[in-house]
């Protein structure tokens, strides 16, 4: 039995490096035919490591919109760098090409007090903290419910005041992630007023700007734009937009 586990230990080890041996030499592979200046074999490259091996890491994207944006595809180059800000919302280069992208298409943010309040962080970080919150809670009202001690209640009480900033955040920053669909618009596209190329124009939304999806409807869907100084609604076919909550 002892070697049965042992081999299956050494197999599984195996694999682990293995997988890890081809992930490097995939990220070296790109990276090297980025600095040549072939970014259709970089964009390949980091495409498949996320479509196929289903890697999500906020480095990979930022690269990946990097070779976007020198291929001169810039809708593309803002949807993996939005990708790259939900996984990695505080580095400095992430956020430092993320505004560059968005002065180059032409777009300003917008950003509200709930955008503030969560895209500091991102949703394992506050998952995280809030969870490790809550045990402490647990543990130290447990605790009180057993002794009784007075410094004990004080600590449970600052737990309590921990938890009601703690908690509203996890649950906007929840709601931000799977509630809110967000997507960006991939090339100059025309909003109409509903699914068809019949029905009349409301006004063309240039490439790169991030709207919410509202509904779908064969391959249109419906979206909000906001546009001088107020939220329009209208339809888009599907094909010209890029999901940044997948």
């Amino acid at each position: 039995m002892k070697k049965i586990m042992l081999i299956a230990s050494i197999s599984l080890s195996f694999g682990i490096c293995f997988a890890d041996n081809i992930y490097k030499t995939q990220i070296d592979n790109a990276e090297e035919s980025f600095k040549k200046g072939d970014f259709q074999t970089t964009i390949e490259i980091y495409e498949s490591l996320m479509q196929i091996e289903k890697v999500k890491d906020p480095y990979v994207y930022y690269n990946l919109s990097n070779a976007y944006y020198r291929s001169g595809d810039i809708g593309k180059a803002i949807l993996n760098i939005e990708k790259a800000l939900r996984l990695s919302p505080r580095d400095k280069e992430i956020k430092e090409n993320a505004q560059f992208l968005y002065m180059q298409a032409g777009h300003k943010k917008e950003q509200d007090i709930h955008g503030i309040l969560v895209k500091h962080f991102s949703l394992n970080e506050i998952t995280v903290v809030t969870s490790v919150f809550i045990i402490l809670f647990l543990l130290f009202f447990s605790l009180f419910l057993l002794k009784r001690n007075s410094s004990v209640k004080k600590i449970v009480i600052l737990f309590v005041f921990i938890l009601i900033i703690c908690l509203p955040i996890f649950v906007l920053k929840g709601c931000d992630e799977f509630s809110v669909r967000k997507t960006v618009v991939l090339s100059p596209s025309i909003l109409r007023s509903g699914p068809g190329e019949n029905n009349p124009e409301i006004f063309e939304i240039g490439e790169g700007k991030i709207v919410n999806i509202n509904a779908e409807h064969e391959d249109w869907i419906n979206i909000s734009v906001y546009s001088k100084g107020e939220n329009v609604s209208g339809w888009i076919e599907a094909k010209h937009v890029g999901s940044i909550n997948e």
